[in-house]
């Protein structure tokens, strides 16, 4: 495989689609180098593709905490990126526990673009709050 200058494997496997490999290659990155935030943010996003959101959240907190020292990473790819793995990982358990995981986004990211968003996702997943999709549907009945 040819990588572009300044690229890691990693993120070319996600550029080609190839998340698995791309897990595997970020993983070995961050065995070389712990602290570098941009392997973490890697594996993170490879891992939101293959939809084990627990693991990318978890690798997400973490590029966060390391990339204050780095600063590799680009802040709204990486909160863009933690809120969606968030709203996945709670999308797939009971209401409780999702509302539970969707609350941490504030604790972790407290001036993130998306605490709002995970306000009305709560609202959503416990029922008290209905979509725009089903807003325009009774609508148009």
């Amino acid at each position: 495989m040819s990588l572009q200058y300044g690229r890691s494997q990693a993120a070319a496997l996600i550029d080609g689609e190839d998340y698995e490999a791309a897990v595997t290659a970020a993983t070995e990155a961050i065995a070389r180098e712990p602290k570098n935030s941009e392997h973490w943010f890697e594996r993170a996003t490879a891992l939101a593709w293959l939809e084990r959101y627990d693991e990318a959240c978890a690798d997400f907190e973490q590029t966060k905490v390391l990339d204050v020292v780095t600063q590799v990473v680009e802040i709204e790819a990486l909160d863009d990126g933690y809120f969606s793995s968030l709203l996945g990982a709670a999308r797939g358990k009971d209401v409780a526990a999702g509302c539970t995981l969707l609350q941490r986004y504030a604790t972790v990211w407290p001036e993130g673009r998306h605490v709002q968003d995970a306000q009305e996702w709560q609202e959503r997943l416990r029922g008290e709050r209905q979509s725009h999709f089903v807003k325009e549907r009774l609508a148009s009945d």
